[in-house]
C-alpha cells in the first residue's frame, strides 16, 4: 500500500522553482494537489521469474512529472523545445523504474534510478544549462529510502555484489543511483560515453568505470546489432538511439520468454505501437526507427515491453 509523502519532502520540490500543482491532468496515476500532499511513496518491488536462468526485480525509485509536450509532441521539430519550456501543462506523476536481474553469473542492474539529492536545488547546478532544464521542466518526488540501494537491501540483494550495470542513457533519473554500485562497471552506449543533451555528467561518481558499448555482436530478434552481456546471451544490450545519442535497451531471453527493458526509447508501450514521438529527443528519425524496431520485436517475437516510465509495467510483469 502506498503512503503519502511527508510534507518536508514535498515542500522540497518548491525549492526547484516550480509549483507543486499538477493541475488539469486527468489520470488514475497519483496527482499532486496544491500543497503536494497528493504525491505518494513508491510502491514495493515486483519480482518475476523469466525462464529457468533469470529472475527480474523492478524497483520504483520515486516519481517524475514532465511537461505534456515533453511526453508527446507532433508539431514542427524546430518548436519542440520552446513548446516544452513555455508549456504550463504537466503530466501526472510517472514512475521512475530501475531493474535488477539475478543470473547464474551474478547480479546485473539496468539503470540506477533517481537520487533524492535531485530535490536539492544545488544538485544540478554543477551544469548550468542542464540544471536550468531540470528546474524548469521536471518535477520529482522521492526520499532516500526510495533509492535503489536501500530498496535492494530490503529485498535481500546486495548492491556491493553488482559487477555490471547497463545504462540506457545518462539522464539523472537513470543514473542518479550510480553511487550505490562502487564495484560495478557501467556499460554506456559508445555515442553517449562523453555525455549527451540532458546528461548530468558532473554527478557521475569520480570512481565510476564507464565502458563504451559498440553493439558489434550478431543480430538478435528484430535488432540488427547487439552486445551480449552474459555468456549465454540471456542478457543482451541492443541500440535504440533517438531519445538520446547512444541510447540502448536491454533484451532478456530464456526458455522462449522475451522481455525488453526499453529505457526512454518510448514513454509507454502505446507510443511504440502508434508511432507517437516524445518531445524530448535528440533525433526524430532515430527515435522513429528505434520505435519501429521495438514494435517489430513486440509483434513478431512476443516480447514484453517495459519502458522506464510506463505505469502499466507492474501489470505486464505480473502476467508473465
Amino acid at each position: 500500500m502506498t503512503k503519502p509523502l511527508s510534507r518536508r519532502r514535498v515542500l522540497t520540490l518548491s525549492t526547484l522553482g516550480v509549483a507543486a500543482t499538477l493541475g488539469g491532468c486527468a489520470s488514475t496515476a497519483p496527482l499532486a494537489d496544491d500543497a503536494g500532499a497528493g504525491a505518494v511513496a513508491s510502491p514495493g518491488p515486483v519480482s518475476v521469474r523469466i525462464g529457468r536462468r533469470l529472475r527480474l526485480h523492478m524497483f520504483q525509485t520515486g516519481w517524475v512529472a514532465v511537461k505534456e509536450p515533453h511526453r508527446a509532441y507532433a508539431g514542427p521539430s524546430s518548436l519542440r523545445f520552446p513548446r516544452i519550456f513555455l508549456s504550463r501543462t504537466w503530466t501526472e506523476w510517472l514512475p521512475v523504474t530501475a531493474f535488477v536481474i539475478e543470473h547464474p553469473q551474478g547480479l546485473f542492474v539496468v539503470d540506477t534510478g533517481e537520487t533524492a539529492r535531485i530535490l536539492d536545488p544545488d544538485y544540478a547546478a554543477c551544469d548550468a544549462m542542464t540544471g536550468l532544464i531540470y528546474r524548469r521542466n521536471l518535477r520529482f518526488a522521492l526520499s532516500g529510502e526510495d533509492e535503489i540501494g536501500p530498496q535492494m537491501r530490503r529485498a535481500g540483494l546486495s548492491p556491493g555484489n553488482v559487477d555490471t550495470v547497463v545504462m540506457t542513457h545518462l539522464h539523472s533519473d537513470h543514473m542518479g543511483g550510480m553511487r550505490h554500485f562502487p564495484q560495478a562497471t557501467f556499460l554506456v552506449g559508445e555515442a553517449a560515453i562523453g555525455g549527451h543533451n540532458g546528461a548530468l555528467m558532473c554527478r557521475i561518481p569520480a570512481s565510476a568505470t564507464l565502458q563504451p558499448v559498440k553493439h558489434t555482436d550478431n543480430a538478435i530478434g528484430a535488432f540488427r546489432r547487439s552486445h551480449a552481456v552474459t555468456q549465454d546471451g540471456a542478457i543482451t544490450v541492443v541500440p535504440t538511439p533517438g531519445h538520446a545519442n547512444g541510447h540502448q535497451s536491454v533484451l532478456l531471453q530464456d526458455d522462449g520468454v522475451n522481455v525488453c527493458l526499453v529505457g526512454d526509447a518510448a514513454f509507454t508501450l502505446d507510443q511504440i505501437l502508434t508511432g507517437e514521438t516524445a518531445g524530448i529527443v535528440e533525433s526524430v528519425p532515430d527515435t522513429e526507427a528505434s520505435a519501429a524496431t521495438l514494435k517489430t520485436q513486440f509483434e513478431d517475437f512476443n516480447t514484453v515491453m517495459l519502458p522506464t516510465h510506463d505505469p502499466d509495467n507492474a501489470a505486464r510483469l505480473r502476467s508473465l
